[in-house]
């Protein structure tokens, strides 16, 4: 059964922007804040990983693109309409612009050093549809809140991971359990039927001693009658 990709690529692009957001803006804000007191810090993520992480959500957002134009063609195959494919790649192409817009932003800031505007974040709605506009303390604040529910998410989502890999252990350890007393089983059975056999082989040879022991009084018994037969027959033959 054909399994859809792009709902946990989306999910995924969307988790890694909302943590990259804030990080972006607090490295801008360090190289472009004239206050020496709102330069780096040690939780300002430095360049190179802001790169590595967009080269990441590029390579993420290539995915969802492959996914979109593998069911362009005949959407209907997939179970989908083409309404949700265009939503689909309009998605796509926003996140793929505004990862192009945070490349821009960190370069300037980086090259210039300069006052920059506040970090331009782009959303999407449940259309496709571009969001953007200068953030607020106020949602910069709702961004953080959402970065640490998003975590406490992934730390529960963790925990099941493990309570189920435990489990598994344990099925595991009581399967193995039970593989080894019907081995157990098996080998014992092995034994009784080697004993079995071993009877049954031992009474073959008794019983064909038997009947070779028969055999030699029937042909003994014969003989004798013979015998009798023709001498009673040469006494009749002389007395006659």
């Amino acid at each position: 059964m054909y399994a859809d990709p792009y709902d946990d690529l989306a999910r995924e692009v969307d988790s890694q922007l909302a943590l990259l957001r804030p990080q972006c803006q607090s490295y801008i804000l360090s190289l472009t804040s004239p206050s020496p007191s709102a330069g780096p810090t040690p939780a300002t993520p430095t360049l190179e990983n802001l790169t590595s992480t967009l080269d990441e959500l590029e390579l993420t957002i290539q995915d969802l693109r492959d996914s979109v134009n593998a069911v362009e063609a005949s959407p209907e195959q997939f179970g989908l309409s083409r309404h949700q494919v265009s939503e689909r790649r309009a998605f796509v192409d926003a996140k793929e612009n505004e990862i192009g817009r945070i490349r821009t932003q960190i370069k300037d800031a980086s090259r210039s050093g300069y006052n920059h505007p506040e970090f331009t974040s782009v959303q999407i709605d449940d259309y496709g549809q571009e969001r953007g506009g200068m953030r607020s303390d106020y949602e910069i604040e709702m961004e953080r809140e959402h970065q640490a529910l998003l975590i406490q998410d992934q730390d529960e989502q963790l925990d099941g991971v493990l309570n189920t890999v435990q489990n598994l252990r344990e099925q595991a350890q009581v399967m193995g359990s039970e593989l080894q007393e019907h081995v157990d089983l098996l080998e014992d059975l092995d034994e009784r039927v080697d004993r079995t056999q071993n009877k049954i082989d031992l009474g073959m040879k008794r019983v064909r001693w038997v009947l070779k022991k028969n055999e030699e009084k029937v042909s003994n018994w014969c003989i004798g009658i013979l015998a009798a037969v023709l001498f009673f027959l040469l006494l009749v033959v002389l007395f006659a």
